[in-house]
């Protein structure tokens, strides 16, 4: 059924896509003009007491975070230097699909890990067990700075790969409220013989109320699937799996044919994808589709992830698609002003959206609509205005 829905959704996103035919544009080189540097955040120092030194932070913010009053959550990342070149990829990606909401990205810039991301000495590697310290830090000193000099709201995520998976892990088990949701990415669970395993046990028997979300990712080229890190992690898993308090979410997920380095990317991406799976539709949506349902949970998902949080275009178009099958059509018209809302400069939702109302005998409001769709087209150069004006003139004369 929802695949047939979304076969009609695609036709409907194509008939009214706002993509423009580029094809033959030329530019001179007088035309381009040089502007701004593209960066992927800004390097900030953070004077620590609590570690005794000053700390390298990189801050990435959201795309329109300087035009907006919206609050974001914020995404803290372990070796932040190395991860957050594909981490604020992902997330624009992500982003701009609506699989997830615009974030904060916070990378902190390794410089002991060994020391930073074990919570326990190791006789066999000296200099660990500052881990406790290092979570202090983040705590104390990197969450209040953040959280007081930009835009947060309360949701926030931990991020860490490999002995920064090991810190994720052991973060989630010494303070788990400290974050929402925890990505971790091929742990480092062998440390003092799979300590924090045995430990778990016990963790997950006493904290039968936990309501984290918890994505753990490795690749199956890290080890054979009984033995080593693949193995370290499925006996974590399977703690979890066997005391697992009733409002904890938890995914694992074998990358196929990576390795240990080539893996994070993927795991970044498939564990946002989890944590911020509530953000689509239910099904029951589908089945039983309400203004009150709808309207609710895009309020939900702006409550907790922050007013720019917002569904893919195409689910809007896929929801309203299916409504307008129905004759539904004023609940379709309220689906596709929120997909506008959320969109502004999407001139096919528009088109879609007036091509409803003129469905449901609102010829006024269809007209508005396609004076709207000219503004935002001549605004961003999409070359639609022709269309959009002999849509007007053809209602003018109806």
């Amino acid at each position: 059924m929802i695949k047939n829905l979304f076969c009609v959704a695609l036709f409907f996103l194509i008939v009214f896509s706002c993509q423009t035919n580029q094809e033959g544009t030329t530019v001179s080189k007088k035309e381009i003009k040089e502007t701004k540097q593209l960066s992927v955040g800004r390097k900030q120092m953070i004077s620590s007491t609590i570690l005794n030194e000053d700390r390298p932070i990189i801050i990435s913010l959201p795309k329109d975070y300087d035009i907006s009053d919206a609050k974001y959550p914020v995404l803290y990342l372990t070796d932040g230097l190395q991860n957050i070149w594909h981490a604020v990829g992902t997330l624009e990606v992500l982003t701009r699909t609506g699989s997830i909401p615009p974030m904060i990205v916070v990378g902190i810039e390794s410089t002991n890990r060994m020391r930073d991301f074990t919570l326990t000495v190791s006789e066999n590697n000296p200099g660990s067990g500052g881990g406790k310290k290092f979570l202090e830090f983040i705590e104390k000193e990197l969450i209040p700075y953040v959280e007081s000099n930009y835009r947060t709201n309360a949701y926030r995520v931990l991020e860490g790969h490999s002995l920064g998976g090991l810190f994720t892990a052991s973060t989630f088990m010494e303070n788990p409220d400290l974050f929402n949701s925890y990505i971790v990415m091929s742990p480092s669970l062998w440390w003092n013989g799979e300590e924090l395993t045995k430990k778990a046990q016990e963790f997950f028997k006493t904290n039968s109320k936990l309501k984290n979300s918890l994505f753990f990712g490795i690749g199956t080229y890290e080890s054979g699937a009984e033995y080593g890190m693949r193995k370290e992690l499925k006996n974590f898993v399977d703690v979890i799996s066997e005391n697992k308090p009733k409002q904890l979410r938890f995914e694992r997920k074998e990358i196929e044919k990576e390795g240990h380095m080539s893996s994070v990317l993927l795991s970044n991406y498939h564990g946002l994808k989890f944590i911020f799976s509530d953000m689509n539709f239910p099904e029951s949506l589908y089945k039983n589709y309400t203004d009150g349902k709808f309207l609710e949970h895009e309020n939900y998902i702006m409550d907790k992830y922050g007013e720019a949080a917002k569904q893919s275009a195409e689910s809007y178009v896929n929801l309203a698609a299916t409504l307008r099958q129905q004759e539904k059509y004023p609940e379709a018209i309220t689906v596709l002003k929120r997909s506008v809302s959320a969109y502004p400069f999407d001139v096919g939702l528009m088109n879609f959206l007036a091509n409803t109302y003129e469905k449901n005998d609102d010829i006024d409001s269809a007209i508005a609509t396609y004076k709207n769709a000219i503004a935002t087209s001549k605004k961003n150069n999409y070359n639609r205005e022709e269309e959009f004006k002999t849509q007007i003139e053809r209602l003018i004369k109806k």
